[in-house]
């Protein structure tokens, strides 16, 4: 007895590597096609070298204010007087900065006033005060 055959006249231990060739040059196809070029640029230009980093976009700072007035910005504890300071080391060599405010409820509004003036004396254009949800719109109630 020789080796058996089926009908396609392909060994029944062999396997068919057509339609597996098929699909991998297809594939090789698609990705050929949806891969994107980075188009080069039609003038020719030597960049200035530079020893520093380019300026960073955007910038986050959290200001809290407590109920007795105790101010911290981004978790460091700072006064009234000594806010301006830090606001304005922090804006340098950043292009947008948004100041985040959290207060607690009974926090006296003219601190939060005057920490508001004070970021726009600096030039702190956004300016965000953060809230929290309502219990009874998180359950779905009314």
């Amino acid at each position: 007895m020789g080796p058996e055959r089926r009908e396609g006249g392909v060994e029944s231990g062999e396997m068919e590597l057509t339609p597996l060739i098929d699909c991998v040059f297809l594939l090789l196809i698609f990705f050929m096609v949806t891969t994107v070029f980075q188009e080069p640029y039609r003038l020719k230009v030597f960049l200035p070298e530079a020893e520093e980093a380019a300026m960073i976009e955007e910038k986050k700072l959290v200001a809290t204010i407590d109920r007795a007035g105790v101010m911290e910005v981004n978790r460091h504890p700072v006064t009234m007087e000594s806010v301006e300071g830090v606001l304005a080391r922090e804006k340098e060599g950043v292009r947008v900065v948004t100041l985040i405010i959290r207060t607690d409820k009974e926090t006296r509004h003219g601190l939060v006033l005057d920490l508001m003036e004070t970021a726009k004396r600096i030039g702190i254009e956004k300016i965000v005060l953060a809230t929290e949800k309502k219990a009874e719109a998180l359950l779905g109630t009314s």
